[in-house]
């Protein structure tokens, strides 16, 4: 009877042991099962965003053609910001046109992408310094200007702006009975629509 009992004991013993060593075993295999499908969902490295970079043209401005007028061809293609033909055919005197540092940028037709307003200070060879407003339209990374628009003779401009799908440039003129030689004084606030491929401006 004491053979009988004491084996049974050790049957429920071996038991209980196998029992844990089972009830510990499985939830480590469960646990690597999880940890390699986390792994293998978040390759390591690579960017979770797919939200695509802005593509900016500000360091092309000062090697693109722009129209403008007072050239031979109404076209001016810049070099490091400067253009140069000569005034007349065989003649000394240059026409110069150079892209100064007056810069605004915004999205004026609703693309996502940001548009650039320069100025174009144009020089004939005589005692006028023309400046020309110019649109430069942000086609994915392309610059495309549009027709440059002459703002005033030896005027100074105050600032430009790209504001609710408008331009908008405040500066300096003359009253119209001053000569050419006297002081800008006046200030004027000079608004323009994008209308095609031409900047319009609001009377």
């Amino acid at each position: 009877m004491k053979f009988r009992l004491g084996f049974i004991m050790l049957s429920l013993a071996c038991v209980y042991i196998l029992s844990a060593c089972a009830g510990t075993s499985t939830p480590q295999a469960t646990q690597a099962i999880v940890d390699t499908a986390t792994l293998q969902a978040t390759p390591v490295g690579l960017p979770t965003s797919t939200e695509e970079p802005k593509v900016s043209i500000i360091d092309l401005l000062p090697n693109i053609e722009y129209p403008i007028d007072i050239t031979s061809t109404g076209k001016a293609k810049l070099v490091n910001g400067v253009f140069e033909e000569p005034a007349a055919p065989g003649s000394a005197t240059k026409t110069q046109v150079q892209l100064t540092k007056e810069l605004a940028t915004g999205d004026i037709n609703g693309d996502g992408f940001e548009d650039a307003l320069v100025l174009l200070v144009a020089d004939p060879g005589g005692s006028g310094t023309f400046t020309y407003l110019a649109l430069v339209l942000n086609d994915n990374g392309n610059p495309k200007p549009i027709a440059s628009v002459l703002l005033g003779d030896r005027i100074i401009v105050k600032s430009l702006a790209i504001q609710d799908g408008q331009v908008v440039v405040k500066l300096l003129t003359r009253k119209p009975d001053e000569p050419m030689s006297a002081k800008p004084t006046v200030d004027v606030t000079r608004i323009f629509n994008l209308e095609g491929d031409r900047l319009h401006e609001v009377k």
